[in-house]
């Protein structure tokens, strides 16, 4: 192999197979991670907001004036 080619060789053709399939499947969990933890602080915003919706206080609006 010539330096021209050591240079334009990807770093995946020059590790064997199975520790670039494993780097590739350690990144594609560190993603699944990240959502899992978004889609995590997406239901607990959701939970919170449906809590703050039952204790707010309702009025009666057919108390209210009527303008025409």
């Amino acid at each position: 192999m010539s330096a021209n080619q050591a240079i334009l060789t990807s770093p995946y053709e020059q590790r064997s197979p199975s520790r670039a399939t494993d780097d590739i499947r350690r990144r594609a969990l560190e993603r699944l991670y990240e959502r899992r933890a978004t889609v995590d602080e997406l239901i607990c915003t959701l939970e919170r907001y449906q809590q703050q919706r039952r204790q707010a206080v309702c009025i009666d609006i057919s108390a209210g004036r009527k303008c025409s």
